[in-house]
């Protein structure tokens, strides 16, 4: 990579376990992402458990940069995906779909068979995605999530056999 490309090239991107030391970022993102984040004390909480893994889409280079991460409660046969977010800036380039290929493989080898997760029946992309990598609608919660606004969703309830 040139130096002009270092400093005005996109981003690159890679797929690695992350640990406390990204809780901050951690809560930003999702912060961002979601309606009721979660505080940095829940990630390092998360962070450091060791049936938890986390992998993070980072940038490479000395000031490497979160943008995006996925934590998965894994207990063999099964898996449960905890929470996923995605810089809100970096959205619709296939980062999400890198970081979620990348993460079920990384599950698939700690010997997850069968993963689940629950996302609010109004977030389109993240149906759009989870339907793209092969998760199934098993149930549904009505009025499970409240928004800020007070409005409250329905989580549908997903299932990956791999």
């Amino acid at each position: 990579m040139s130096l002009l490309s270092s400093f005005f090239g996109k981003a690159t991107f890679v797929i690695e376990p992350i640990g406390a030391e990204r809780a901050e970022e951690c809560e930003r993102l999702h912060g961002a992402s979601f309606a009721f984040g979660w505080s940095k004390i829940d990630f390092e909480s998360y962070l450091t458990d060791s049936h938890v893994i986390a992998d993070g889409a980072v940038t490479e280079g000395r000031r490497s940069t979160l943008g995006g991460f996925i934590l998965s409660r894994l207990l063999p046969p099964d898996a449960e995906i905890l929470t996923f977010a995605v810089d809100p800036a970096r959205r619709g380039v296939g980062l999400g779909r890198m970081l979620l290929d990348k993460h079920l493989e990384n599950l698939e080898r700690g010997g997850a068979r069968l993963v689940f997760l629950e996302v609010a029946d109004d977030n389109e992309a993240a149906l759009k995605i989870y339907s793209r990598a092969g998760f199934k609608e098993i149930g549904r919660r009505e009025n499970y999530y409240q928004r800020a606004n007070g409005e409250r969703r329905a989580a549908i309830n997903l299932r990956l056999e791999m």
